[in-house]
């Protein structure tokens, strides 16, 4: 309850700096040098910013532009061919593993973005000391997504769309900045290509069959889909499809990988934290589809364009889905309120029971990506 009274203070906070410091639009023949995007959430959220930094590139595209992240999140953007430079900022309001960054630390940052002399800047989504810089101009000109969010609570300016990539746009589109890339967006390095290609090599994976990278983790317990459904559906792939299987992940979840082997019948190969996140990527680009829960890995696959099934329980796919053509999603909800804790009051029948084997099965035949 304090989360979200925190998080609705600075909506207020961040939409009253705009309307009254920065209610001027920008003018038609505006043509900034340095844009500065903030976005201080985790992987999967700054994934879908990423479409906001292509269009910017597309409207700008002589203009320098500069990302505002978390640590966590810094490689995503790092990894963005239209961001110039990424600046580090773990505001205490997300962190969950990094530690925050102290408030001398956070007055060094002040001097340094002052410095940089900014014509614009954009806040998609930052805290109570970002809204602070606004006050003190880092820069003359500032659009802000709380803006839209509170007037659109307010029932004065709609969403054009109930997805998180498509609102962040909107930020875009209020000014008339031309908004025609929708994708996110993750770039491959020739070096992580090489990573690929070897681990195919180690692994003695044939490029010639199916590749059917699986994430079955999540750092929300009821996100997770149940281990003895990955392990059949992993078998069904590999006796039905000739797939391949690489489980993928974080450390921590290398036990639930492998509890699925165990309960496997065929062999699959577990890599989870075996690989960065760019490793990772150059991993998905050359799978020929990923199947996961809702979770960061599920954004980098749709990033890197390859055919994505999301599994969702207490999320939202209609928000919070994986964008791309080839991106589908499942869920078959329970009736109840939204979740907003780690714990499902249907305990083991919660949402994520209600997706069965054959309910994944059926998405992969109807997708056809996959020939037998």
């Amino acid at each position: 309850m304090l989360q979200n009274a925190a998080e609705i203070l600075r909506l207020i906070a961040s939409s009253l700096v705009q309307w009254i410091l920065y209610s001027q639009r920008l003018p038609k023949d505006f043509s900034p040098t340095r844009i500065l995007v903030v976005k201080l959430d985790h992987i999967g959220d700054v994934l879908l910013a990423t479409p906001v930094l292509s269009n910017l590139r597309q409207a700008y595209p002589n203009t320098e532009l500069h990302a505002l992240c978390g640590k966590w999140s810094r490689v995503i953007l790092e990894n963005h061919p239209d961001v110039d430079q990424v600046i580090e900022y773990n505001s205490p309001a997300f962190c969950r593993s990094e530690a925050p960054t102290t408030l001398k630390q956070t007055g060094q940052l002040l001097k340094h973005l002052r410095h940089q002399n900014y014509d614009l800047l954009i806040e998609l989504r930052g805290d109570l000391r970002i809204i602070w810089f606004s006050i003190l101009k880092v820069s003359p000109k500032r659009l802000c997504r709380a803006s839209l969010q509170i007037a659109n609570k307010l029932g004065f300016q709609k969403f054009s769309s109930r997805h998180e990539a498509r609102r962040n746009l909107d930020v875009l589109k209020q000014t008339d900045i031309a908004t025609p890339i929708h994708n996110t967006t993750f770039s491959i390095s020739e070096e992580n290509e090489a990573y690929a290609s070897k681990l195919l090599g180690e692994q003695q994976i044939e490029r010639e069959l199916p590749i059917i990278t699986i994430h079955p983790g999540s750092p929300i317990s009821i996100k997770r889909w149940k281990p003895e459904r990955f392990a059949e559906l992993a078998d069904w792939l590999i006796t039905k499809k000739r797939a391949q299987i690489l489980f993928v992940g974080v450390p921590d979840e290398v036990q639930i990988i492998t509890q699925i082997q165990a309960l496997m019948k065929n062999e699959s190969i577990n890599i989870a934290g075996k690989t960065t996140i760019p490793q990772l990527a150059s991993i998905l680009n050359i799978s020929s589809m990923f199947i996961g829960n809702d979770s960061g890995p599920m954004h980098l696959a749709a990033a890197v364009g390859i055919p994505t099934i999301g599994l969702y329980g207490p999320g939202d796919p209609k928000k919070f889905g994986p964008v791309g053509e080839k991106c589908h999603t499942i869920q078959k909800k329970t009736d109840c309120t939204p979740c907003k804790g780690d714990i499902c009051k249907f305990a083991d029948e919660g949402c994520m029971a209600k997706i069965h084997v054959k309910d994944v099965i059926e998405t992969v035949e109807k997708v056809g990506y996959i020939k037998n």
